[in-house]
């Protein structure tokens, strides 16, 4: 068995009574709890911690900053740090490189790029910010233009950089990340990516085979997963890249408890502190993109999701704020995962 990497995902916005499931229990964000709960998951074993990036998102529309909160947390233990589809739309790729070395720098060396073009969830915020979205075409074009500028300005002496969307004349980028070359850039794929054929497969498919060190995939169904797996497989194989050198992570909801009994009693509590959100009922779809179950139900889900080269997993624990299931997991899962 292949030792898989488990990261906590940092609950800073409050789902409960809202429409986002990753903390659907979560009423309000108390930092000083979610500080006590980042350390207790370095100590019972998570290798990462992973925070998304948003501006308004939630019960009230009410998050932490993500690049903000990773330099506190950084502090606060020595896991490794991961931004969960970092918007290109919420900042310059020139100030994105910038931000990303300096955590990198402080963290000496613990940074997960998770990088993205702009997807049409963050439209709202990014528009209410006074950022421009643009069409489809527009935000590939500048994702793509982009992830060269940052790479740039993390490798060269003096980067320069000359595109449609971005120009930079000699922005050093000092001091420049701990990791080398850079840190690991990864990148996220959708179900609608599942097509083979490279006529019709989504750009993405190619920018993850061209540019990143990492695919990020679901929350989907295993035959879902295995299939944008595929797709990947076969852009990686037209540049000649070996599809095995690069890192696969999963990212999904869990909802774990020590008996099906447990279980249910925790759906039912989500369902009645989220009455507008019918989706958190339909318990058999949930189950084919969440890992919901006893222990050795999810175990048996992750076990899945690594037969299909799968080595990174981050989680969304539905129960927060209880740590009952950060405990179990980590208890009762991992250890399976991480013996030799």
């Amino acid at each position: 068995m292949i030792k898989l990497n488990f990261g906590f995902c940092a609950p800073v916005f409050a789902g409960a009574g809202d429409n986002h499931a990753q903390s659907p229990l979560l009423e309000r964000v108390d930092t000083h709890f979610l500080a006590d709960a980042i350390v207790e998951a370095e100590q019972l074993g998570y290798d990462s911690l992973w925070v998304p990036d948003h501006l308004m998102l939630g019960r009230d529309s009410l998050i932490l900053e993500g690049l903000t909160f990773l330099a506190w947390a950084s502090r606060l233990t020595s896991m490794r740090l991961g931004t969960i589809h970092l918007s290109n739309i919420l900042r310059s790729p020139a100030l994105t490189a910038k931000m990303i070395a300096t955590l990198d720098v402080i963290s000496e060396g613990r940074v997960e790029f998770f990088f993205e073009g702009g997807h049409q969830g963050i439209r709202a915020e990014s528009e209410a910010y006074g950022y421009e979205f643009g069409d489809e075409s527009t935000l590939a074009a500048k994702y793509i233009e982009a992830i060269q500028l940052i790479k740039s300005m993390w490798q060269d002496d003096h980067p320069s950089f000359s595109g449609k969307h971005y120009q930079i004349n000699g922005a050093i980028c000092q001091p420049r990340p701990v990791q080398s070359p850079h840190p690991p850039i990864w990148i996220g794929a959708f179900p609608k990516i599942a097509l083979n054929n490279s006529a019709e497969r989504p750009q993405i498919a190619d920018v993850i085979a061209k540019y990143a060190d990492g695919c990020k995939v679901g929350p989907s169904s295993v035959s879902d997963t295995r299939a944008m797996l595929k797709t990947i497989e076969h852009a990686c194989s037209d540049i000649g890249r070996d599809f095995s050198g690069l890192n696969k992570l999963y990212a999904t909801q869990i909802l774990i408890a020590e008996s099906e009994s447990q279980v249910q009693r925790i759906q039912d509590l989500i369902i009645s502190r989220n009455p507008n959100t019918p989706h958190h009922s339909n318990r058999d779809a949930l189950s084919e993109r969440y890992l919901i179950g006893d222990v050795k139900t999810v175990t048996r889900r992750i076990q899945d999701y690594a037969e299909l080269g799968i080595n990174n997993f981050y989680l969304w624990f539905m129960d927060y704020p209880s740590l009952d299931g950060v405990r179990l997991f980590a208890n009762e899962v991992m250890p399976y995962f991480k013996e030799d």
